[in-house]
């Protein structure tokens, strides 16, 4: 059955097949929580259910031509709206006005296939503030026999107003058993087998996200972990020269940049757990316990927290779209006050 589909996430699918049961859906859901936790997935089984052609509306059969029709994105009644970049050069997409337009067109007919039409609203939280606006009206006065599922992983940069009008549910990060049952289907299906070693290190990295557990090139990802834990180890108003090296190839891959910070804060992180407890079973990257264990010694609890704070400011900063290289040089500065 569909709802099966979703793994780790216990509470929300609960929620969702009660209300099916008791035939208390609401007209709009926000489905909130980290990135790459369920939420889209539970969204299309939900879909599913409500137009299943066997099971429905308590639950989808995954093989009536309703829910294959779905799953492969081709229903009449069914609408993903995704944000979209202005340009190949920006660095976040958005949900614009245009598109929120299209979609309030398509939902003010009747279901043509289905008992109920379903729009989800992918990464809502991108959504500028006259698309948000528009949309507003949309979720006031909701079309007859229609679903409205908002995603969000920040809700609260949605309008207050917005997130009232929506029945909400939250989803948490995924156990790590559950990541090990997702990551060893996908493996078995692409390569046929699955390494207990790459199911381990891939589920451990994850921190919850499915999507962190199978994208990550762990060749790439050992390298980029090599090249933190050596600036870490060595950055100090001494070796200037490194940390600029270090800023002026980093500047340079926007696209990449969120992704080598987080990396850098796992590292501080994990460095720090070993450094106030010593509890090496607790890190992330437990295939560097030694190397981490080692850069313990060498840095205090105080040094660790405030390169900590400073990749975190950093993130905040480029977030807000501010000049890359200007804030990377200002980190490692940052670092080397603490160090």
């Amino acid at each position: 059955m569909s709802f099966d589909n979703i793994l780790g996430q216990d509470r929300p699918r609960q929620i969702l097949k009660k209300a099916l049961r008791n035939e208390c859906i609401p007209n709009s859901y926000l489905f909130y929580g980290q990135e790459s936790v369920g939420k889209k997935l539970a969204a299309i089984e939900l879909a599913k259910a409500l137009n299943c052609e066997v099971s429905g509306p308590v639950d989808g059969c995954d093989q009536c031509a309703s829910c294959l029709k779905i799953e492969e994105r081709t229903h009449p009644d069914f609408f993903i709206l995704e944000p979209e970049k202005s340009s190949p050069t920006a660095r976040t997409a958005v949900l614009k006005i245009d598109a929120v337009r299209e979609l309030q067109k398509k939902l003010a007919y009747l279901p043509y296939q289905g008992q109920t039409k379903v729009a989800i609203i992918n990464n809502a939280d991108c959504i500028n503030p006259q698309a948000a606006n528009s949309f507003l009206k949309t979720l006031e006065e909701p079309p007859s026999q229609t679903l409205i599922i908002l995603i969000a992983s920040n809700p609260y940069q949605l309008l207050p107003t917005i997130v009232s009008r929506c029945q909400g549910i939250r989803f948490y990060p995924l156990p790590s058993s559950a990541i090990r049952k997702i990551i060893a289907r996908h493996l078995a299906s692409e390569t046929g087998e699955a390494q207990p070693e790459e199911l381990e290190l891939r589920s451990r990295r994850a921190n919850g996200q499915v999507s962190r557990a199978l994208e990550e090139d762990l060749l790439e990802t050992s390298q980029h972990r090599e090249e933190l834990i050596d600036l870490i180890a060595v950055v100090s108003f001494k070796r200037m020269d490194k940390a600029f090296t270090w800023t002026k190839t980093w500047a340079k891959k926007t696209d990449r940049l969120q992704m080598v910070l987080d990396e850098l804060t796992n590292l501080l992180r994990d460095v720090a757990v070993i450094k106030a407890s010593r509890a090496s079973n607790a890190i992330f990257n437990k295939d560097l316990t030694r190397k981490l264990e080692s850069l313990a010694q060498q840095k205090s609890l105080p040094a660790l927290l405030a390169m900590f704070d400073a990749v975190q400011k950093t993130k905040a900063a480029l977030k807000s779209n501010a000049n890359a290289q200007l804030s990377l040089e200002n980190m490692l500065i940052n670092f080397c006050e603490a160090a």
